[in-house]
């Protein structure tokens, strides 16, 4: 018996209708992994998780520490630089530079008594004497100081006047 041409395709669509859903029944029913393949791949899944959060917990124990160091630094800068007084040469450098004349003089002496513990121990004794003697050490007033404070209530030429509160007060409640 000869087939034609027509009989072989449709033995063969036939053929296909009923092996297709037969082959996919084995193939999901067998084609799953085993137990124990499901748990090494559970177990990978949580190894990785595990590993991502110890990772995070590791960064945020190692920005802490980090922080701890920065904050230990600027301590030890600060005290370093509070514990730093400037020399003699220094101050007197800078208060010139402020515009103040300093005697030098003043600051050899403070050297000399740095110098001679004898003289740094040396006390003054306040006594009636002491404090009576006023005009030996007295210098004249500054007057032309006591004139600036004097006319500071005065209104000066480039300076504005200050607004009156009270009147933008008045003027802002009604």
């Amino acid at each position: 018996m000869a087939l034609s041409l027509f009989q072989w395709i449709g033995t063969g669509l036939a053929l296909a209708l009923v092996l297709i859903p037969i082959v996919r029944w084995f193939w999901k029913r067998f084609d799953m992994p085993s137990k124990f393949a499901i748990e090494i791949i559970k177990r990978r899944k949580e190894e990785a998780e595990e590993s991502k959060m110890w990772a995070v917990i590791g960064a945020q124990v190692q920005a802490e520490e980090d922080k701890k160091r920065q904050l230990d630094v600027r301590q030890k800068e600060k005290a370093a630089a509070a514990g730093k007084s400037l020399d003699i040469d220094q101050s007197v450098a800078a208060w010139n530079k402020l515009g103040i004349e300093v005697n030098t003089d003043i600051e050899q002496e403070k050297k000399e008594t740095s110098e001679n513990p004898e003289k740094s121990h040396a006390k003054f004794e306040l006594t009636m004497e002491n404090a009576l003697n006023l005009n030996e050490n007295a210098e004249e007033p500054d007057w032309e100081l006591i004139e600036k404070m004097s006319n500071l209530g005065q209104p000066m030429e480039g300076v504005p006047e200050a607004p009156d509160l009270d009147h933008c007060e008045n003027k802002s409640t009604e």
